[in-house]
């Protein structure tokens, strides 16, 4: 398979696997992810816990990093609840694992950086999401998910101040609507595959990826992207028989 044509398909294979209804989890120890800037991990954990954030577990998306063809070196996901329960926070690190791979990303500008997401889910079945993971803004996402992409240099309170202003103008356009308040691990692993399961139905009806998506990812008009461009959609051609 041409260089190119692997990357697509290695491309397709990380999506199909994040659109999946149900994600496994599990329990894992920072020292086995060498790998990763465990120092970032350290450094945004106290920035949140001093704005009244507590740690709850480290984890890994085993439904991720253990799609076949081994895309994502293992990611250690940190989570964190705000005080009130109403504001799940997560740190980690992703790391592509292979080269075709990510010379695709580095050509297309949508290397991913170290993370931190904050997700608020609602009793109407909403979820508001405020990210620094800007490569993930080319992937469209259902309307019952309403996220907003800062830049990557964002940094930590960056992230949840702007999450707060966008939670509270979520409730003023939703009469009657609170956030569900989240306590344990457990009840944050349900939130998160409640939102799964809406992706993975939105994901469903549209496709792997669109053409419109291609072209969001495809940002530099070079050949080299066009030929990206073009293998993404011959891969997805074929995948769909």
């Amino acid at each position: 398979m041409e260089p190119v044509e692997n990357a697509a398909h290695q491309l397709l294979a990380v999506i199909e696997a994040s659109y999946r209804p149900t994600h496994h989890y599990v329990a894992v120890k920072a020292s086995s992810f060498r790998h990763l800037d465990i120092a970032y991990y350290e450094k945004a954990t106290r920035l949140l816990t001093a704005r009244g954030f507590r740690v709850l577990a480290d984890v890994e998306d085993t439904t991720i990093t253990a799609t076949p063809g081994g895309v994502l070196m293992p990611v250690m996901i940190r989570s964190l609840l705000s005080k009130d329960g109403t504001v799940m926070a997560a740190l980690y690190h992703p790391r592509i694992k292979p080269l075709l791979l990510r010379c695709l990303f580095w050509v297309m500008r949508k290397s991913p950086g170290k993370v931190v997401d904050m997700e608020s889910e609602f009793s109407d079945g909403s979820f508001v999401v405020t990210t620094n993971a800007a490569s993930a803004a080319a992937i469209a996402l259902p309307a019952l998910i309403a996220a907003e992409y800062l830049p990557r240099t964002a940094r930590v309170h960056d992230v949840h101040q702007r999450h707060a202003e966008r939670v509270a103008a979520h409730r003023q356009q939703r009469s009657g609507v609170t956030a569900r308040s989240i306590r344990t691990h457990d009840e944050l692993i349900a939130s998160q595959n409640r939102m799964n399961a809406i992706k993975a139905a939105f994901r469903g009806e549209i496709s792997a990826i669109t053409q419109e998506e291609v072209d969001q990812l495809a940002v530099c008009g070079t050949g080299l992207i066009a030929d990206a461009r073009a293998a993404v959609v011959r891969a997805q051609m074929k995948r769909a028989g």
